[in-house]
């Protein structure tokens, strides 16, 4: 992804002004395959292979034609664009919850929870929780979530033993006086941190931080329009993150694998950031929860952040019968065992922990282990057909202030706030 947020927002009016009638064209009845689009990802790609190879194997009269989603400045802007012109799939994965709910909001998914046999699969590949907790929006699911992706903290054991830390720290005040043993100017730093301002960015730092330091609490009220980034954990999280960058912990430049290439004490990451060793095989690291504030009681669970990201219906398509058939057979256990194998990404399952399905994978990857126990406390992504122009202003108002130090900890929080809770209560 890029921020591009102002040209996301173009294409979505786009849509919106088009609307869906151009979908029902006749491009989309020349041809009896479904059509599905899948993330662009090698990981990803290798397992969709061998589930479309699996399908057609059973179901010869029902052909899918596959591939990722196409090339473009973002892949909801590909996605939108190919709404609008009638090019779009039939089904899609790779949504996140925000554009899922831009999406319901202009009527171009179906509501899932509406097609017969709905709750039945929700429950056979043990996901209610899931989806009831994080996936409703205006009383409905448009979403099925496919993988589930926590943040945990990273150290460099070789720098933990260097500074004779038996464990890693958990509060900030314990991670500063670390950070500031270990910190050696132009060459080792404390956090890996990313300084750009790409909207989507801001979910794996401040707002991966901020989910820890509430206790669980997301840093938005959606249904009351409220912002929390001026609380007490708000401004505990951007204090930390000021004194980052203020003392050089944290460099103002972009880094390429400096966690990997040993630059840093530490760096937030999920599940994925474990193949690093296919690249780095002499890399040792530790993981562990994420910081907290050092007011935060040392007895009470460290809640993360979780990116989820699922498979949507369109509203136009010719196939939903055959559509929906295909996406009852993806959800299955045999399915998330080999997803889990494939990609090293958490299946989005409420029984991780419990189902021996799982086990001998977890016993084989120890370190995947730690991020399936993750799932029992994390706070999902706020849903909200608002997040790019929220977490954009995230960006100007808080996050590059910080970096650069133009403002303090305190007036980048107030005025971040202030103007997120105008554009929720405006509903643009």
């Amino acid at each position: 992804m890029k921020n591009q947020p102002k040209s996301f927002i173009a294409v979505l009016s786009i849509l919106l002004t088009v609307g869906l009638s151009c979908s029902s064209s006749s491009d989309r009845s020349n041809t009896a395959e479904l059509i599905y689009w899948t993330a662009p990802s090698v990981e990803v790609s290798r397992f969709d292979r061998a589930i479309v190879a699996e399908w057609h194997a059973s179901h010869a009269n029902d052909p899918l034609k596959w591939g990722t989603i196409p090339a473009g400045t973002t892949s909801e802007e590909v996605i939108l664009t190919s709404i609008a012109t009638g090019t779009n799939p039939d089904i899609c994965t790779n949504i996140f919850a925000g554009f899922a709910a831009q999406l319901a909001d202009a009527d171009a998914i179906v509501a899932l929870d509406t097609l017969p046999g709905f709750w039945q699969m929700a429950e056979k590949r043990k996901m209610v929780d899931n989806i009831k907790n994080n996936w409703l929006y205006k009383g409905h699911v448009y979403v099925l979530p496919i993988y589930i992706s926590p943040e945990m903290m990273w150290y460099n054991k070789k720098m933990l033993d260097e500074l004779g830390a038996t464990a890693p720290p958990r509060t900030y005040g314990e991670f500063l006086e670390l950070a500031r043993k270990a910190f050696i100017p132009g060459k080792r730093y404390g956090l890996e941190l990313d300084v750009s301002p790409i909207w989507w960015k801001r979910w794996f730092d401040y707002i991966t931080l901020y989910c820890a330091a509430s206790g669980g609490m997301n840093y938005l009220d959606v249904e009351r329009e409220k912002a929390f980034l001026d609380n007490e954990a708000g401004l505990a999280v951007t204090e930390f993150f000021h004194r980052m960058f203020a003392e050089g912990l944290s460099p103002k430049f972009a880094t390429s694998d400096g966690f990997a290439k040993e630059m840093f004490l530490a760096a937030i990451k999920d599940a994925g950031g474990t193949r690093i060793k296919e690249l780095y095989p002499d890399l040792e690291y530790v993981i562990a929860p994420l910081l907290v504030p050092d007011f935060y009681p040392a007895d009470q669970p460290v809640y993360t952040l979780a990116e989820q990201k699922g498979m949507v219906l369109f509203n136009n398509s010719i196939k939903k019968k055959q559509a929906w058939e295909f996406m009852q057979w993806y959800f299955t256990e045999e399915h998330d065992v080999l997803w889990l194998e494939t990609t090293h990404y958490l299946p989005a399952r409420d029984d991780l922990m419990t189902n021996a399905a799982f086990n001998d994978y977890f016993e084989q990857k120890p370190e995947m282990k730690i991020y399936a126990m993750a799932t029992r406390h994390t706070v999902p992504l706020a849903l909200t057909p608002q997040t790019v122009q929220i977490q954009t202003i995230l960006n100007r108002e808080l996050w590059q202030p910080i970096v650069y130090g133009t403002k303090t900890p305190a007036e980048a929080a107030h005025d971040a706030n202030k103007i997120i809770e105008r554009i929720m209560k405006s509903g643009r």
